[in-house]
C-alpha cells in the first residue's frame, strides 16, 4: 500500500514538474532580470526555507540586507516572490486598490480555521461589506468604553505574575499568563463572552490554534503542500483537521449562546419601561452582536469565520506587544524608570490603584513612545503579501502576473536605511521631530493603506492599559535565562512567536 502511495505521489510530482516547466517561461526571463539570490527556480531558496519556523527569519534577513536597496526576487519551488524594500514602492502597493488581494500564500488560512474572514478572504466585495460592520465594533466608542475591562483584566494578571514570582525566584515566563489575559480581554469586548481564561478556566482555543499555525508555517515552507492532494497525505494534516474541528466547536458554541442570550433580552426588553430601554440603547453593540443583527444576513459558517479572526487579531498579535514591551522594559531599566515617572505625574499622589481614564492615556506620551518601539522591532505580522494579477512595472523592473508581492514589516522597520542604529531599542525614534522627518511607512507595524489593520485603536489602548498598570505595581529585570535582548528567541508562525518563551524577573514596587 505505501508503494502504492509513493508512486502514485512520485508520478504527480513529476508531471508537475514537466507542466510548470512549460507554462512559466515567461515568468522566469522577466523574473531573471530582477535582482535576488540565485537558484534554479524550482529550487531558489526552498534550502534555506527548510530549516525551521526560527532559523527562517534570520535567514530571509541575510538575503534582505544584501539587496534592500532594490527590489528583490526569489524563488520558492513554483513561487515567484518579489520583496518590497523602498518605502515607496511599499506605499504604491499597500495603497493601491490593485493589490487588495492577498497572496496565494493566504489560502492556507483560507483552507483552515479563518476561512473567508476579512483577513484572509479573496472575495473583496464581500471584504468590503464585512469589514465596514466588523469595524464597527472597534470605532471609537465601543474602544473607549472597553477601558475597565481592560484595566480589571489587567490587574488580575498583576496578582499572577506576583504570586508566580513568589513561587519562582521572582523568575517568571510571563508569555502563558499574558496571552491568558488577552484572551479573556476579546472574548468580553468584542464577543461579549466570559472565558476565565486567567483564573484556570478551560480554553482550548489558544491551545489548538498554535497547532493550527505550526500547520500554516508548514505548508508555506514545504510548498508542494500547497497542494491539497499531497497535504492530505501529511500527518501535519491530520494533526491540523483536528485542532480545527475544536476550534470550530468552540466558537459554534459562542454564537450559540450569544443567539440564545440574544433572544432572552429581546424578550425581557418587553416588561422594562421606557427608561430602562434608553439606558439598554446607549450600551456598544458587541462586534458578535453586530454580525448576528446585520441587516446583511451572514450564514453561521462567515459568521464563525469572522469570529475567528477577530479572536486571532485581538489576542495573538497583542499578547506578543504586551510581552515584548515588558520584556525591553526590563532590559532598557533607564526607559523603564521614565516609564514610572510619567505615570506618577499622571496619577494623583502616585496611587497605584487609581483606574485610568481615557484622559490618562492621551498624556501617556512616553509610554506609547515605547510601545511603538517594541512593536518596530517585533511587529506581529512580519511578512505581508499581495497578488500581482498583471504584469506591472515597479521601480526600474518590470514585474510578472502571479508573483507574490512581499513587504516584511520586520526588516524594513530595522533597516539601517529608515533609522539610526536601527536594531537599537530606542524609544526616541517616535519623538514627533523624528517621526515627521520618516517616510510613514517606513512603520507598518499594523499594515498600512487600504487593507491594515482594523484593531490599531483598540489595541494600543489595550496594551497602554496593561502596561500602565503593571508597571505601576511591578519592577521588571532581567532573568539568568534569558540575559539580553538577543537571548530572546523568535520564529515565524505566519505571526512573529516566541520559541520557548519570555523569562524575566519581577519584584513588587514598594
Amino acid at each position: 500500500m505505501e508503494y502504492l502511495i509513493f508512486t502514485m505521489l512520485s508520478s504527480i510530482l513529476v508531471i508537475t514538474i514537466v507542466i510548470l516547466i512549460l507554462k512559466g517561461r515567461k515568468n522566469r526571463i522577466l523574473a531573471n532580470r530582477i535582482p535576488g539570490p540565485n537558484g534554479w527556480f524550482l529550487v531558489g531558496m526552498l534550502p534555506l526555507f527548510l530549516q525551521g519556523p526560527e532559523k527562517l527569519i534570520k535567514n530571509i534577513l541575510r538575503e534582505y540586507r544584501i539587496y534592500e536597496k532594490h527590489i528583490v526576487k526569489f524563488w520558492l519551488f513554483n513561487n515567484l516572490y518579489i520583496v518590497l524594500t523602498r518605502h515607496q514602492d511599499i506605499e504604491l502597493v499597500l495603497g493601491n486598490p490593485k493589490f487588495l488581494r492577498k497572496s496565494k500564500d493566504y489560502m492556507v488560512l483560507q483552507e483552515s480555521i479563518m476561512g473567508q474572514g476579512i483577513f484572509s478572504i479573496d472575495d473583496i466585495e464581500k471584504w468590503k461589506n464585512n469589514r465596514k460592520m466588523v469595524m464597527k465594533g472597534f470605532n471609537f466608542t465601543p474602544t473607549k468604553s472597553f477601558i475597565p475591562i481592560f484595566y480589571q483584566e489587567a490587574n488580575v494578571l498583576a496578582e499572577i505574575l506576583q504570586e508566580k514570582c513568589v513561587l519562582k525566584s521572582n523568575e517568571c515566563n510571563i508569555s502563558g499568563p499574558v496571552s491568558m489575559a488577552t484572551m479573556e480581554m476579546i472574548g468580553k469586548t468584542a464577543l461579549g463572552v466570559t472565558f476565565n481564561a486567567q483564573t484556570g478556566g478551560c480554553n482550548q482555543f489558544v491551545e489548538h490554534l498554535q497547532t493550527a499555525m505550526h500547520a500554516w508555517e508548514y505548508r508555506v515552507t514545504h510548498p508542494w503542500y500547497l497542494n491539497n492532494t499531497l497535504f492530505r497525505f501529511s500527518s501535519v494534516k491530520r494533526e491540523h483537521d483536528r485542532s480545527q474541528k475544536i476550534i470550530n466547536k468552540l466558537t459554534d458554541e459562542i454564537i450559540k449562546q450569544k443567539i440564545i442570550e440574544l433572544s432572552q433580552n429581546i424578550n425581557n426588553s418587553e416588561k422594562k419601561i421606557e427608561s430602562d430601554n434608553e439606558e439598554c440603547c446607549q450600551k456598544s453593540k458587541t462586534v458578535l452582536e453586530i454580525l448576528l443583527g446585520s441587516s446583511h444576513k451572514m450564514d453561521h459558517e462567515q459568521i464563525r469565520d469572522e469570529i475567528v479572526t477577530v479572536m486571532i487579531g485581538g489576542q495573538e498579535t497583542t499578547a506578543m506587544a504586551i510581552t515584548c514591551t515588558i520584556f525591553m522594559l526590563a532590559h532598557h531599566q533607564d526607559v523603564q524608570n521614565k516609564v514610572f515617572e510619567e505615570l506618577q505625574s499622571i496619577f494623583v499622589n502616585g496611587d497605584r490603584n487609581v483606574p485610568p481614564t481615557y484622559k490618562d492615556f492621551q498624556q501617556m506620551k512616553y509610554v506609547e513612545m515605547v510601545i511603538k518601539e517594541t512593536l518596530r522591532l517585533f511587529p506581529p505580522l512580519p511578512f505581508l503579501g499581495r497578488r500581482l494579477d498583471e504584469d506591472m512595472k515597479i521601480g526600474e523592473y518590470m514585474c510578472p502576473a502571479g508573483a507574490a508581492l512581499i513587504i516584511c514589516p520586520i526588516f524594513v522597520q530595522s533597516s539601517p536605511l529608515y533609522y539610526t542604529d536601527s536594531e537599537k531599542f530606542n524609544p526616541d525614534n517616535f519623538l514627533p521631530d523624528a517621526c515627521g522627518s520618516r517616510h510613514s511607512y517606513a512603520y507598518i507595524p499594523f499594515g498600512a493603506g487600504l487593507r491594515n489593520c482594523i484593531g490599531i485603536k483598540y489595541a494600543m489602548l489595550q496594551i497602554k492599559t496593561v502596561i500602565s498598570t503593571l508597571v505601576r505595581k511591578i519592577k521588571f529585570s532581567p532573568s539568568e535565562r534569558c540575559p539580553t535582548p538577543e537571548d530572546l528567541r523568535l520564529m515565524f508562525l505566519m505571526t512573529l512567536k516566541l520559541v520557548d518563551g519570555c523569562y524575566i524577573k519581577m519584584e513588587p514596587r514598594t
